[in-house]
């Protein structure tokens, strides 16, 4: 890490006190997560869908397979790939790892069989490997002790932006033809070779030693910074809460499309909007966080890393600004009504450019102006929005449609956005792995809570605990391994982050995806119940297309489609695989509460408290 300093801050202190080149990285971290997360956000559902909607079928055992490969390449390839991109560069390592993703995403566009889109998943995770140690070096190289816990928050809820936009112009695009929804990921991520033209790299200032000038060196040199006792057991104890996880992201989202009843929020929400109070309020809310994003673009644009705001010609930032809102406001108009209200919330928009060059308004009450614009016009579509499609929610519920699964543990990013900074200065009073362990414990809560909800609202509250203990933990790994890392390395060292998640997302890929194939996947289920106790033939059930497997059953027993599905999670408990993984989840728990306490008895026997 950078020079430590010991004195407190306060929290505007702590986000005053952030390195210059802190803030390019988040964006490049920004945009990287956005492309991913567009991604990870349906491609569970993707992996096995039927070949009559236009995916590619695999088996919930090959889906598995297929993550537990892109595990191993993307989690474990960063032990070593950190080493080298302390070795060769950042900026170097991060362009590299940009044209892979990149290729990666068109790959997984045109290939559908097993192998081609298996290893388009591993060009994708080959690029991710080597991203991640790099920008996470840049973070740890220029953090200080007392704004590490913060700047590690507002990372996280940075990148989480990304993360929350994306699986909400994902879930869009592919109702519309899933090829979009890989195009547009590859189209993201493209845009980080602008901000790369922007990026200081601070790996130029290390002194490289001379065994880390070849590569046998710094092979040897991963390996041995990897097997440091304390560097070793930690990632191994955590590795069960990644186990955890990663299920959430991966199995849940086909757990939330089998077995979940969320018709009841549609319901809730069309009966909400029907009261002309509630959809002004919430309308308020995002209009707000809509003209956060917005100013908050304009600042990050005005290049904080390189000069003071002011230092800025005002055409710049009126430029920047302006540009953003017009192409934000431009998709957001796509999707919602008011043509009329666009084109004069456009024009209004130039005019308050025009106004604020002549009259040299600061930028100050430009990102102001930025802000009140862009939060205004957005709300009175939002408002009318909300109102006038309570009817047909309320419908939509009366017919049985459900939520998107991916719509649902969007919560998830949502809520690190909303709130990620606040409980990192809540961290930051406590000991790293004090943090860990608070949050492991939440996040497992979450999770069995989650997983075993057959009603909607019910599993919306699992995926809000799940969450809290993400934002308690996640973070803290990253501070907690950057701390051990000797100067110079902090690339290497954050590569070691993602062998704790190598082990729990490939362990649990392997294990959900078999156990979900034969005891969870709905499709299957109703297959076995129409041999096993309607009577139907074998081969007649073979023959049945993916999508008439339901129907087929709930007419051989006189019900609906739903009376069937809870007939099936009755009678075959699908829910039992969530008591397993919140089993390992505990585990690691108490793994990593006996790693604390050893810790500290080390660390006082040897007078390093």
């Amino acid at each position: 890490m950078a020079e430590a300093s010991t004195e407190r801050l306060g929290f505007k202190d702590q986000i005053l006190s952030l390195d210059k080149r802190f803030w390019i990285v988040n964006i490049l971290e920004m945009f990287e997560r956005f492309s991913y997360f567009s991604l990870r956000a349906v491609v569970a559902i993707y992996m096995v869908l039927a070949t009559e909607l236009g995916g590619p079928q695999f088996s919930h055992a090959e889906k598995g397979t297929i993550f537990f490969w892109w595990a191993g390449v993307q989690c474990i390839v960063p032990i070593f790939s950190g080493g080298y991109a302390d070795r060769y560069g950042y900026k170097k390592t991060i362009a590299f790892s940009t044209t892979l993703n990149i290729i990666g995403y068109i790959m997984m566009a045109h290939l559908t069989s097993f192998g081609g889109f298996l290893s388009a998943c591993l060009v994708l995770a080959l690029g991710t490997a080597f991203f991640k140690p790099a920008l996470q070096g840049t973070l740890a190289a220029t953090l200080k002790k007392n704004n590490a816990s913060m700047g590690w928050g507002v990372f996280y809820q940075l990148v989480n932006v990304g993360g929350f936009i994306g699986p909400i112009i994902a879930g869009v695009l592919r109702l519309m033809d899933w090829q979009y929804v890989f195009y547009c990921c590859a189209l993201i991520i493209s845009m980080n070779y602008i901000w790369l033209f922007f990026f200081d790299d601070p790996s130029k200032d290390f002194e490289v030693s001379e065994k880390m000038k070849h590569p046998m060196g710094v092979f040897v040199n991963t390996l041995k910074g990897f097997f440091r006792p304390r560097v070793f057991i930690f990632c191994l104890v955590f590795s069960g809460f990644w186990l955890m996880a990663y299920q959430v992201f991966d199995i849940l989202p086909n757990v939330i499309d089998d077995w979940v009843d969320s018709s009841g929020v549609i319901k809730m929400l069309g009966t909400a909007f029907s009261n002309p109070y509630i959809p002004t309020l919430l309308a308020i809310v995002v209009a707000g966080l809509f003209g956060v994003i917005c100013s908050g673009t304009v600042f990050l644009s005005l290049r904080p890393d390189y000069q003071k705001i002011e230092d800025n010609s005002k055409a710049t930032y009126v430029f920047i600004g302006f540009v953003f809102w017009a192409v934000f406001f431009f998709v957001l108009k796509i999707f919602l009504a008011g043509v009329l209200l666009y084109a004069g919330s456009a024009l209004l928009a130039i005019i308050s450019a025009v106004l604020s060059w002549h009259f040299k308004i600061s930028a100050k009450r430009l990102i102001i102006t930025t802000f009140t614009i862009s939060a205004i016009s957005i709300f009175f579509i939002l408002k009318d929005f909300f109102i006038t499609s309570a009817p047909s929610l309320v419908q939509l519920a009366k017919d049985g449609k459900q939520v998107n699964p991916e719509w649902m543990i969007n919560l998830n990013p949502a809520l690190i956005v909303c709130t990620m900074v606040f409980f990192a200065y809540l961290a930051s009073f406590v000991r790293p792995l004090t943090s860990i362990i608070i949050g492991m414990l939440v996040a497992t809560i979450g999770a069995f809570l989650a997983g075993t909800a057959v009603l909607g609202w019910i599993c919306i509250a699992g995926i809000f605990v799940f969450s809290v203990g993400e934002m308690l933990s996640s973070p803290k790994k990253s501070e907690y391994l950057a701390s051990l890392a000797p100067k110079g390395q902090s690339g290497l060292y954050m590569g070691y982050v993602n062998f704790t998640v190598a082990i729990g997302w490939m362990a649990g890929s392997l294990f959900a995806g078999n156990y979900y194939e034969h005891h969870g996947d709905k499709v299957n289920l109703a297959k076995q119940h129409l041999i096993n106790v309607v009577g139907m033939g074998k081969e007649a059930v073979a023959a049945l297309n993916k999508t008439d497997v339901m129907p087929t059953l709930a007419t051989k027993l006189n019900m609906s489609v739903l009376e069937a599905q809870h007939l099936l999670f009755d009678t075959y408990h699908p829910e039992k695989l969530w008591y397993y993984i919140s089993a390992i989840g505990l585990s690691s728990l108490f793994g990593m509460l006996i790693y604390d306490r050893a810790i500290r008895w080390y660390d006082k026997k040897h007078g390093n408290v």
